[in-house]
């Protein structure tokens, strides 16, 4: 397919921002699009290269780009930067200079879906010496045979920055229109299998019939069911009679997936970590007695092997950032998993069977040791007996407990009323940082203000909340800075834009109703707990979320 194609699908989607409407357009493209090249539509349709489950990423910051546009276009890099201010978007800077290309190649190549792809694709396994420069050779070749239009759109694509507005849930409804399927089967097979991409090619070649086949797999993780917060013990007792009280231990959620003697580790975001925690994988291998199971467990930072109590959060996000040096961390900083939930077991997909027998035959299957063990769990409706577990797990150093419906099935990627999670502490909100500015005098070399937002799940759009610059140490303010410095796309003065990328837990004293940010909410005094490594854009808190803590504090 030409890459001309999806532009126009592009340019559509921009003059719209109707969801209805979006979905028709997204759903008339795909009846046209043959069944090889869906998964990497799919994808680009939203504005990404790869699945959230794959290992490859891109990687490219805005200077590589800028490079590579002053390379086609015959513009000197200020030029290009200056051209990204005025108008605010480095794709739409791209196409601007572009319009006049001053260097041309000795021939011309129609640009297709294919070549985009695969230059993009080669762009994540360049490391090392000379890589830099490989990088913008792919991106100046891409460049060198786009139009104008279509440069604009690869720069975008490349920056992670497309901005059309076309949410997971509007692909979803436009697979469903354009393939004549069930959207709960497209919604069901999708939650199975994390790949939309695949979902389509399935949803067009078999239908219903094949939608309901999807299962889950070994290697491919899933989006988790999460929980919705509950005032107290007493309450949970209420809905569910006899409960599953668990640890709600402070860490970071793990899948673990065996096969055979293959065994790999996805964080709640889908990332794999299995590189990270070897002594989980060898864990997991020796002590799962099942060749094939897919297990959730919390994966927590404790101080030693007989001390038990939980580390610092931000130690455990150490072990999940590194990348090298292994050996050294698993010596200096001590893990143990904590296993609550078996979704797969022995090929056989577990999600429709009820929490009760998911979690005995999860302990059919464990054999526990000093740092691969059961989630500690009481099952009670005494109130009193509850209330001592939720105590013990305070004194232990963990957040709280979770409260779990014995009868629930499993509802992968759902914030369903299958399980609460109880804490002593005010709701906190996991925003992304989307912007900062550098501070000044000491802190002149820091970004010292981070301005916050919240997902709109309807059209995948971050929407700014408030901002956040006090109670950080110098120590957190250099980590901060460390961390986004590779995600700023455009800077003006002291302030800079960043990619969507990095989470944190944020503390406030109220939200408020406010015209100054984009969510139409503030924060009142925001103030970092920590910095979520364990998860990504997709798992910031949500617009819908802000409204029902509202809705909470007023009732």
């Amino acid at each position: 397919m030409d890459f001309s194609t999806l532009i126009r699908v592009y340019q559509e989607l921009e003059k719209t921002s109707s969801r209805l409407e979006m979905a028709s357009i997204v759903s008339d493209f795909l009846n046209r699009v043959p069944e090889g090249e869906l998964p990497i539509i799919i994808l680009f349709i939203r504005g990404r290269i790869f699945p959230a489950w794959s290992e490859k990423e891109l990687g490219i910051g805005n200077k590589l780009v800028i490079k590579a546009i002053s390379n086609i276009s015959g513009a000197t890099e200020a030029t290009v930067e200056n051209r990204i201010r005025e108008t605010g978007d480095t794709g739409l800077a791209a196409e601007k200079l572009l319009v006049r290309k001053a260097q041309t190649t000795l021939f011309s190549e129609k640009l297709t879906l294919g070549k985009v792809y695969e230059n993009l694709d080669r762009l994540t396994s360049l490391t090392g010496k000379g890589s830099q420069e490989k990088k913008i050779s792919y991106i100046s070749e891409l460049l060198s045979f786009a139009e104008p239009a279509e440069a604009r759109y690869i720069v975008r694509l490349i920056l992670e920055e497309l901005r059309l507005g076309v949410g997971e849930g509007i692909v979803k409804d436009a697979v469903a229109q354009a393939f004549k399927v069930d959207p709960k089967l497209v919604e069901k097979a999708y939650s199975l299998s994390s790949d939309l991409g695949e979902v389509a090619r399935i949803a067009k070649l078999e239908g219903d019939e094949g939608l309901r086949k999807v299962t889950l797999k070994t290697g491919r993780p899933i989006e988790v069911m999460l929980a919705q917060k509950i005032a107290n013990i007493e309450e949970a007792i209420g809905k569910f009679g006899k409960t599953a009280f668990e640890m709600k231990y402070d860490g970071a959620r793990i899948q673990i997936h065996k096969e055979d003697d293959r065994v790999e580790l996805y964080t709640r975001r889908l990332e794999n970590v299995t590189k990270q925690f070897p002594e989980i994988v060898k864990a997991a291998r020796e002590n799962i007695k099942a060749k094939s199971a897919i297990i959730e467990g919390e994966l927590v930072a404790i101080k030693s092997k007989k001390d038990r109590h939980p580390r610092p959060f931000q130690d455990l996000s150490r072990r999940i950032k590194r990348k090298y040096d292994i050996s050294e961390m698993v010596k200096n900083i001590p893990v143990e998993i904590n296993l609550f939930d078996l979704v797969f077991c022995e090929n056989e997909n577990k999600t429709n069977d009820e929490f009760k027998d998911r979690r005995e035959l999860l302990e059919k299957i464990i054999v526990e040791t000093d740092t691969f063990r059961l989630a500690d769990q009481i099952i009670t409706d005494n109130l009193k007996e509850a209330e001592k577990f939720y105590k013990n797990a305070l004194d232990l150093g963990h957040e709280g407990v979770m409260a779990k419906n014995l009868k629930a099935h499993y509802q992968p990627g759902s914030r369903v009323g299958y399980m609460y999670k109880i804490k002593p502490v005010m709701e906190t909100l996991d925003l992304v940082i989307m912007g900062a500015t550098w501070g000044e005098g000491r802190r002149a070399h820091w970004l010292a203000s981070f301005l916050l937002a919240v997902l709109d799940p309807d059209t995948d759009e971050f929407l700014t909340i408030g901002r956040m610059g006090t109670g950080f140490t110098d120590e957190e303010f250099k980590e901060m800075t460390e961390l986004l410095r590779g995600e700023i796309t455009e800077q003006i003065g002291k302030e800079v834009k960043l990619k969507p990328k990095v989470i944190v837990e944020v503390a406030y004293e109220e939200i408020q109703k406010s015209p100054t940010y984009a969510s139409g909410y503030a924060l009142r005094f925001p103030r970092l707990v920590r910095i979520r490594t364990d998860k990504g854009p997709d798992d910031a808190d949500t617009l819908h979320r802000v409204e029902e803590i509202l809705k909470g504090v007023a009732a």
